[in-house]
């Protein structure tokens, strides 16, 4: 594939909260279904590590929350979008860790519902332009039908 061309300019602050904010909910849900040795430490790569047993694949994430989702998933958005800037993620998951599961999880404003997507998908999906109100001329990402992701209840037991 070729290179990520025209993206959105880094916004640090704004990084800090949503990543913050979205591993903890990612972490605590984990926590939930039995994964054990999470890491989360700060790499230019996976975002969460996890093991679930040994001898099985690790479980690596991506997280990221998409602020204008409230509610349920407006049925006109047929299409989940993953910045194409990721593909140096599954890059290195296919050169490095081909035997680990990447996911990728989009939350919802407040982290209680989130599409989860295989690495697999996004390889397999199409990559377009599409404008917003950061890029008039169209930053490249991965467009994912909503088919070919799992939405997901992130509630658990701890929230408060």
């Amino acid at each position: 594939m070729n290179s990520p061309g025209i993206k959105k300019s880094f916004d640090k602050a704004l990084y800090d909260v949503a990543d913050a904010k979205a591993k903890e909910c990612m972490i605590g849900w984990l926590k939930e279904k039995d994964h054990a040795n999470i890491s989360s430490d700060e790499t230019t790569f996976f975002d969460i590590i996890s093991f679930v047993d040994h001898g099985l694949p690790r479980h690596l994430y991506e997280v990221e929350i998409k602020y204008s989702w409230r509610g349920d998933w407006p049925d006109s958005w047929d299409e989940i979008r993953i910045p194409y800037r990721k593909l140096r993620l599954l890059n290195k998951w296919k050169d490095d860790c081909p035997e680990d599961l990447l996911t990728f999880v989009v939350f919802n404003h407040d982290c209680t519902r989130a599409w989860h997507i295989d690495g697999n998908t996004l390889l397999d999906s199409e990559v377009k332009e599409a404008s917003n109100r950061n890029i008039r001329k169209g930053e490249k990402f991965f467009h994912i039908n909503v088919s070919d992701a799992y939405e997901v209840d992130m509630t658990y037991e701890s929230r408060s």
